[in-house]
């Protein structure tokens, strides 16, 4: 057991090196002083136990498990750091060396210094290895709603002829990355969420996201993937320079208004020569977009069209297939599906298509169905080996009746019950956000 004045000492030292380093110069003796204090105690302490936590629980600092009184007004820089990088917790474990804990306090204190996991693999390739960060995890639905808001933020700001910062967006495109790298259903779940006055943001977050995981499915490389996610996010960002009342316009569009439409993938890859740190494929992802597989399409058919394009291109017809438009009802998923295997060789890579239906299946996660039992469930899981036979959770008994919790069900494995419809989430009063949520939630805390 640590004494409280034990404790005070170590949190006093640290607050006072992570203040120095905005104070004075590298190499400064005011630097190195509470550094070499804070060494000295945390190697004391870890004389009698494996490790020591510090961390930072819904901005209150936090000691060994244990709030600390007063923790913000006493150790104000200590909790200042951790939040700005997004670390829950900092582990000390039995072996830390000095040169460790001095390169924590550089690289917490680095004003360009990553956040998050990225801060963790940071220290990690720098050797340290007996300090272990905990970082945060935002919620699915927290990272979904900041994305649009980026979004919407860089098309703003291409509106009033500023040019868009690319740190906002390298950020959100590397939280929607390891939201479909580490659960992939959850984030693609919310996918299924429309919202029709908010259309171009939500749609470019959506195709996003099911660029992502089909780049996954794919087995592309990471930087690959990076740039996928990207210029998924920002395909529609030439749109800024079409007027509104084409882009919304509820009837057909005359054939000037049409050459209009035509011209934001061009212009959309002209915004991104502009951005500092996007590269070249971006704003070729951009630009191909809606050039399809056999080269008809816009602006102007290309001799060798990337590869990586048809899955900007997939994804966006999907997203745009099963959403309210001011001129289309939106398709069921299945029904998307049906529509875009008839355009497989002309439209669309027909290997591309294969991974992508294999992987959205044939009711993507997020769908609400109704079962030939007359209960109605989300769709949670597909099914490789039998996409029409999806695992799902119930949620509405076969009298129509809320279930008191959801009900897992693996329709592979009961041959009793078929999906015999979608359900309309708006109908059903469903709110998927929450469910996908909670779904995240619950499996963060089984891990």
């Amino acid at each position: 057991m640590i004494s409280p004045d034990m404790q005070d000492a170590i949190l006093k030292s640290i607050n006072a090196a992570m203040k120095s380093k905005k104070l004075y110069p590298p190499g400064h003796p005011a630097i190195a002083a509470p550094s070499k204090k804070s060494y000295d105690l945390l190697t004391d302490v870890l004389k009698t136990q494996k490790n020591l936590m510090i961390g930072n629980v819904n901005d209150a600092l936090v000691f060994e498990d244990h709030p600390v009184s007063n923790g913000e007004q006493m150790f104000p820089e200590l909790l200042a750091h951790l939040a700005d990088k997004q670390v829950d917790a900092v582990i000390f474990e039995k072996g830390v060396t000095e040169k460790e804990l001095f390169s924590l306090f550089d690289t917490l204190a680095g004003q360009d210094a990553p956040k998050g996991q990225e801060l963790h693999k940071l220290l990690h390739a720098k050797g340290v290895t007996h300090i272990t960060l905990k970082t945060v995890r935002k919620k699915i639905v927290e990272i979904y709603n900041g994305a649009v808001e980026t979004v919407k933020n860089v098309m703003n700001d291409v509106r009033l002829g500023k040019i868009p910062k690319s740190e906002p967006v390298n950020d959100v495109v590397n939280e929607l990355t390891e939201s479909v790298l580490s659960d992939a259903n959850a984030i693609i779940g919310l996918t299924m969420i429309k919202n029709y006055d908010n259309y171009l943001y939500n749609h470019s977050v959506n195709v996003s996201i099911i660029a992502l995981s089909l780049g996954k499915a794919m087995n592309i490389d990471r930087d690959e993937l990076h740039a996928v996610g990207i210029g998924a996010l920002l395909h529609d960002i030439g749109k800024t320079g079409v007027s509104e009342q084409i882009i919304r316009k509820p009837g057909g569009l005359s054939s000037d208004e049409w050459e209009k439409i035509k011209e934001h993938p061009l212009l959309g890859s002209n915004i991104i020569k502009r951005m500092d740190g996007m590269t070249e494929l971006i704003g070729k992802l951009i630009y191909e977009h809606h050039i399809r597989f056999d080269h008809s399409g816009y602006p102007q058919t290309m001799s060798n069209l990337h590869p990586l394009t048809q899955i900007i291109t997939i994804s966006d017809a999907f997203d745009a297939l099963t959403t309210l438009r001011v001129y289309q009802q939106p398709h069921n998923p299945a029904e998307a599906l049906r529509v875009m295997l008839n355009f497989s060789g002309r439209h669309f890579n027909p290997d591309a298509l294969n991974v992508f239906i294999n992987m959205i299946g044939t009711y993507p996660v997020g769908t609400l169905v109704r079962l030939s039992s007359n209960e109605i469930g989300v769709v949670t899981s597909v099914n490789k080996d039998a996409l029409e036979l999806p695992a799902i959770k119930l949620l509405f008994d076969k009298n129509g009746e809320a279930l008191p919790a959801p009900v897992p069900l693996d329709l592979a494995a009961d041959s009793s019950r078929s999906v015999i419809s979608t359900v309309n989430p708006t109908t059903a009063d469903i709110d998927l956000a929450a469910f996908f949520e909670k779904e995240g939630a619950e499996k963060e805390h089984a891990a």
